[in-house]
């Protein structure tokens, strides 16, 4: 069942340009009920993997289509980086001191953000 999920957000997240990461960890705490301390080391990890693999993809369409501007801003991806190695740092530090219920309020906000903001967005 999990693998189904995963492949469902492998093609979200592949069609739209974001980490599985930020889709797979909602589901796995709000429908598979696990712990959010268990998912959050491997939804980074997969998040960077897939990240990893579109600047490689990227970087080699850029050289064969010298026209077109697909090559990736390495100054910005930098930047990103650093920004999430330290938010992944202190998250993980900090995440064993606040509740559960606390870190799902958190993530059920930015999801309702999000989708509030892509539907206003429709709308507009």
């Amino acid at each position: 069942f999990i693998y189904i999920i995963c492949f469902l957000v492998g093609i979200i997240g592949g069609i739209y340009g974001i980490g599985g990461g930020s889709i797979i960890a909602p589901i796995l705490v709000t429908i598979i009920g696990l712990p959010v301390y268990v998912i959050a080391g491997a939804a980074l990890l997969g998040t960077f993997v897939t990240s990893v693999s579109g600047v490689i993809f990227y970087q080699f369409l850029a050289g064969i289509y010298p026209q077109m501007a697909v090559s990736p801003d390495w100054m910005l991806g930098a930047l990103f980086g650093s920004g999430g190695f330290l938010g992944m740092y202190l998250g993980a530090r900090v995440q064993k001191f606040v509740r559960a219920v606390y870190i799902k309020g958190i993530l059920a906000c930015c999801i309702m953000f999000i989708a509030l903001k892509y539907i206003s967005g429709f709308f507009i």
